[in-house]
């Protein structure tokens, strides 16, 4: 072989590395702040449940295991008596990386910021009760049920830009009150969407008129369903709008406006960004 053949061969092997280094990550954080003991119960399983399809939802969408952060429960996954929501049977593995308490949910923003960089996106979810309090009921308070702690948005607030590093972050919450997230994210500059399953004043729900009867949180149901284009039963949903081929999460958001019923989800985003951001994107 020529020795300028070998150069150039060298010079694209060199290239492909620096590419693969500098790809852009994506990085999640699940926090389910329950512990599921039983199946088919309402306001219960559905700590569970939602997990599941919200991890789903993740890994279809190009996430990768090793960076998605799951605090649930004592730390480990429950054994449910559906395949389709066993981790093991669905992921090969359990999915609990802790449990969830305010401590670990603190510690575990600290470990993604010590591994994310600034071409990386965040996504980040909560399911749980929620209560609101002051002007318009807009100060949430976020319950550990498992724990009896209480985490407020400012604190929740706190944790999420303790990431220092990052391109673009998504946040869902679903809990009563959620939209009292919003504000607190609000800012320009952020380059955050919240998406959120009520507004201030409202509670927010679960259903059972889900497609297999499995009792969800609705917007827990909607949200993930959207960004996989389909169902828990494999039906396709119509919620790419512009037909691109891509759920964006300002379509996210229609496609939750568009089908629940329960609550009023809200949608919070100052920098304009979400018609342009979706997760399923290899660049977030």
């Amino acid at each position: 072989m020529h020795e300028y053949m070998k150069k150039i061969i060298i010079a694209i092997c060199l290239t492909a590395v620096l590419m693969a280094a500098g790809c852009a990550q994506k990085y999640a954080v699940l926090i389910s702040t329950n512990e599921v003991t039983m199946d088919d119960v309402s306001y219960h399983s559905e700590w569970w449940y939602d997990l599941i399809l919200q991890y789903k939802m993740l890994t279809e969408n190009g996430f990768k295991d090793d960076k998605i952060y799951v605090l649930y429960g004592n730390g480990t996954d429950f054994s449910t008596i559906y395949p389709d929501y066993d981790s093991t049977v669905q992921f090969g593995h359990a999915i609990a990386d802790m449990a969830v308490n305010k401590t670990n949910i603190q510690n575990v923003f600290n470990t993604v910021n010590g591994a994310i960089k600034s071409s990386d996106h965040l996504y980040v979810w909560w399911m749980g009760h929620g209560g609101g309090s002051g002007p318009g009921s807009c100060n949430l308070s976020m319950s550990i049920s498992n724990t009896g702690e209480f985490v407020s948005d400012t604190e929740f607030t706190g944790y999420i830009n303790s990431v220092l590093n990052y391109k673009k972050r998504s946040l869902a919450v679903m809990t009563c009150h959620a939209g009292g997230m919003i504000d607190n994210l609000n800012i320009a500059g952020n380059k955050t969407v919240t998406l959120t399953s009520s507004t201030c004043p409202q509670s927010s729900y679960s259903i059972s008129s889900t497609c297999n009867s499995r009792p969800q949180a609705e917007f827990n149901y909607t949200m993930p369903n959207a960004l996989r284009l389909k169902n828990p039963c494999g039906t396709a949903v119509s919620s790419d709008y512009n037909s691109n081929g891509y759920v964006s999460l300002s379509e996210t958001h229609q496609y939750n406006s568009a089908t629940m019923t329960t609550s009023t989800p809200q949608s919070g985003d100052p920098d304009s960004i979400s018609a342009t951001t979706q997760l399923k994107m290899v660049e977030p």
